[in-house]
């Protein structure tokens, strides 16, 4: 979904403000849109108080007070990438989950709750499982136990989990990284513990890829999101949508994530080198600047 526009007085450069969570600061997002505005041209403010400075303002985290204050500058008519009302649908897994399943989209079985309630009613599962928070990211505390009966041997300190079931797969993860209607599909290393290192390598987008990634892009009203998928035997399986990942393995990404975030202001502007914002179509879902 792409933002509202609104105009900005003619003759001015847009203003572009990129607030992100400290964590987020020393990985590639937003750092490297940040530098490639900058590239172009743009007024681009990345300081923790730049949240009224910009006509658009970009954000990443999920912390409560980031979103609430977005939501202040949205009030303001300030247009912002993701939209904190997005973000806000994939910040909680255990309702994510229910998103994906009421969009008929291929999910893993799932069961969550209580953390002792989960190890009394699974214990009997004989399948391989897979363990994480209602509330996490970057991989964050995400265990692989073999069956059912070594639930209770997880040093879990939450009182509650989400316990889905296992989808085999090759070991690698499928990501799907959108930025409005444009998505590519990554090949990369699996985050679960154990898993192979393998090389991050594009891949070629299928019918069922895109329709996920239109789907997502739909039901949960983000701009900038990936989706982390695995190749199962009946094809890809949806295991959580993710708001502005860090886009890794993709060489073209920082251009379009400029593109889209200067047609979120409702301006083009010049850039100062005949490269400085290259475009190069790779797929497509709905419309996008």
């Amino acid at each position: 979904m792409a933002p509202t526009l609104h105009r900005l007085p003619a003759g001015r450069a847009p203003r572009v403000a990129v607030v992100c969570e400290p964590r987020y600061r020393v990985q590639r997002q937003p750092a490297a849109l940040t530098e490639r505005l900058r590239r172009a041209g743009v007024d681009v403010h990345d300081t923790p108080d730049a949240l009224d400075t910009g006509d658009v303002l970009v954000i990443r985290g999920r912390s409560d007070a980031l979103l609430r204050s977005a939501e202040l500058a949205e009030s303001r008519g300030v247009t912002v990438v993701n939209r904190p009302s997005a973000v806000r649908r994939v910040v909680d897994k255990v309702a994510m989950g229910r998103a994906l399943r009421a969009a008929h989209l291929p999910s893993p079985l799932e069961w969550t709750g209580r953390w002792s309630r989960l190890c009394r009613e699974l214990a009997g599962h004989d399948a391989p499982l897979v363990v994480k928070p209602r509330f996490g990211d970057n991989g964050r505390d995400v265990h692989v136990v073999a069956s059912g009966a070594e639930l209770a041997s997880v040093a879990w300190n939450e009182p509650a989990a989400i316990v889905q079931a296992f989808v085999p797969n090759d070991g690698a993860d499928l990501k799907l990284y959108a930025v409005g209607g444009r998505v590519w599909a990554v090949r990369k290393t699996s985050p679960l513990p154990g898993a192979p290192i393998v090389a991050s390598e594009p891949v070629a987008m299928t019918k069922a890829l895109v329709r996920i990634a239109a789907t997502c892009r739909l039901e949960f009203g983000l701009d900038l999101f990936g989706v982390d998928c695995v190749l199962g035997p009946q094809g890809p399986v949806v295991l959580e949508v993710n708001d502005f990942p860090n886009y890794s393995g993709l060489d073209d990404a920082d251009d379009a994530l400029a593109r889209y975030v200067l047609g979120a202001t409702g301006r083009s502007v010049r850039t100062r080198t005949p490269d400085a914002l290259p475009t190069r179509p790779i797929a497509t879902v709905g419309a996008h600047p």
